[in-house]
């Protein structure tokens, strides 16, 4: 009888034993390290600095989404070189001193092989060279000044100078140039101080951004009777470029408004309201539904996206080519590989064919001028402009 029952209990084992591996297969192989694992793809991971807390996080959030996005398509297609790509997203709070310490974090990690960063200049001027210095290619996906492009280190849209110029060609003739004054501080309004008469007044906005000091800044510009103002640019940060717009409004000033890339931002709109109506501002990449597409899926995928969004796409996308082709070109992915690789990508992305020269500057780089309309951002598009 036992050994009967042995060689029962032996039979159901051999019959049942591929079954039961099956279920334990799963289990096994998800417990081990996704390098070490047979059969399973290497992960490689990426970077993004943006603001996720304060005042700014919404920016930081419509950057996350592009990055995700571009990210997803990578992986769902087999990955950079068939690597499989991780996002490591850290808060820079749009900082430049937490910019310098995201830096570290990113170069302490050395599976990170290359990080977008820098939504102004500020932060792009913060983390960008201690990148380039210490080897991490790096992308600035907004506009940021032309000279903080370099080895290792590109600027994906029309860097400052390129927007102050659009900028200006596209003020009203009308207006005589005497008549038009710049709101920033000093490094901000330099290069519209470049293109525009002496005659023209750079304007340093109050230290105080509560409505009260607004009020009284904006009463003792508009009241200066030997400067007739019929047309201002403000290059300063969405939230304080809204309070302005509200008290010139309110104040009763109707002149032409003209932003540049930090004052587009639905913050402006969050705080301005209604009187952000007509603000004319020069942005350096598109919204979802104005975007670059190949196909009414790709309409479908990407229209929600605001032009931070879409920005942060096309560096992802830039970057991963990037590491694709030092896979390509080395056989194995690095740091070197990547910053060897990066300004020679060629691509097309949501903002059109994504090249840039030798120094990392983005070639015929689009500036897109949008009308602020029924309290929405970015509004209707007015035209886009290829520098």
């Amino acid at each position: 009888m036992r050994k009967c029952a042995v060689r029962q209990l032996v039979d159901l084992l051999f019959r049942y034993l591929p079954m039961i591996l099956l279920l334990l297969l799963p289990s096994a192989m998800t417990s081990c390290a996704p390098n070490l694992c047979r059969g399973t793809r290497p992960i490689l991971k990426v970077g993004l600095a943006a603001p996720f807390e304060g005042v700014a996080r919404p920016l930081g959030y419509e950057a996350l989404q592009g990055v995700k996005l571009a990210i997803a398509q990578w992986n769902a297609h087999g990955g950079p070189g068939g690597y499989m790509v991780e996002l490591v997203a850290l808060n820079d709070a749009n900082d430049p001193q937490e910019a310098r310490l995201q830096a570290e974090e990113f170069l302490a990690d050395p599976a990170v092989l290359g990080v977008i960063a820098g939504w102004n200049a500020a932060t792009a001027q913060a983390i960008a060279p201690i990148l380039r210095q210490r080897g991490l290619a790096t992308v600035l996906p907004w506009s940021v000044p032309a000279e903080l492009a370099d080895r290792g280190v590109v600027i994906l849209a029309a860097h400052e100078g390129q927007i102050a110029q659009v900028v200006v060609e596209h003020l009203p003739l009308a207006v005589p140039r005497c008549h038009v004054a710049v709101v920033g501080d000093e490094r901000a309004v330099a290069p519209y101080r470049a293109l525009l008469p002496a005659c023209v007044r750079s304007l340093a906005p109050p230290v105080a951004s509560h409505r009260q000091a607004l009020q009284t800044w904006v009463a003792g510009v508009l009241h200066d009777r030997s400067f007739p103002l019929e047309a201002l640019i403000l290059v300063v940060d969405s939230v304080l470029g809204g309070e302005l717009v509200v008290a010139l409004r309110q104040a009763g000033w109707s002149g032409w408004l003209f932003g540049a890339a930090d004052l587009g931002s639905t913050q402006l709109t969050d705080v301005a309201g209604e009187w952000a109506e007509e603000v004319v501002i020069a942005s350096p990449a598109p919204s979802g539904e104005d975007a670059t597409f190949h196909s009414d899926e790709d309409r479908a995928l990407f229209a929600s996206l605001s032009p931070r969004g879409v920005s942060a796409y096309d560096a992802a996308h830039v970057l991963l080519a990037a590491l694709e082709r030092s896979v390509a070109q080395t056989g194995q992915p690095s740091r070197t590989g990547v910053i060897a690789a990066l300004s020679g990508v060629q691509a097309q992305g949501l903002m059109g064919n994504l090249t840039f020269d030798p120094q990392g500057r983005r070639l015929h780089a689009p500036v897109w001028l949008y009308r602020v309309e029924g309290r929405r951002y970015p509004g209707v598009l007015v035209e886009q402009v290829i520098r």
